[in-house]
């Protein structure tokens, strides 16, 4: 009896174990307008996106994702080899529930008004 009784709670101890997000999934520019980046709940997402160190142009965040969908929105940028190096502007969020989002990125100079011929990117962002 002893043995059905410790199978039993192990078997419910099993079930109750949840599972691991998947795996950080990174895109790049050449990701943006390219359809849906699927998403899992808890699943981590980076953005990396190009510059040159020293150029004075930065990725500017045109369009947040609603907080009810993703979290987090913190970005850094990796350390250059050499001046006018590339280096990468490097967002990060986390799939929070279910839901549709974009997020919207242009690349300028911050002292310079927007122009036309501003490079900008949109990853359009599905979370199941």
């Amino acid at each position: 009896m002893k043995t059905i009784a410790i199978t039993a709670a192990l078997f419910l101890l099993g079930a109750c174990a949840t599972t691991p997000p998947p795996p950080t999934r990174t895109v790049t520019d050449v990701d943006a307008d390219a359809g849906a980046v699927e998403l899992a709940r808890g699943q981590d997402l980076e953005i990396a996106l190009p510059l040159n160190a020293g150029t004075g142009y930065a990725w500017r965040l045109d369009r947040e994702a609603p907080p009810a969908v993703l979290s987090g929105g913190s970005s850094f940028v990796t350390d250059a080899r050499a001046a006018g190096a590339p280096v990468r502007t490097v967002y990060r969020y986390t799939a929070v529930a279910r839901g549709k989002t974009d997020l919207a990125f242009t690349l300028k100079r911050p002292w310079e008004p927007d122009a036309p011929g501003d490079r900008k990117v949109v990853f359009h962002i599905s979370v199941r």
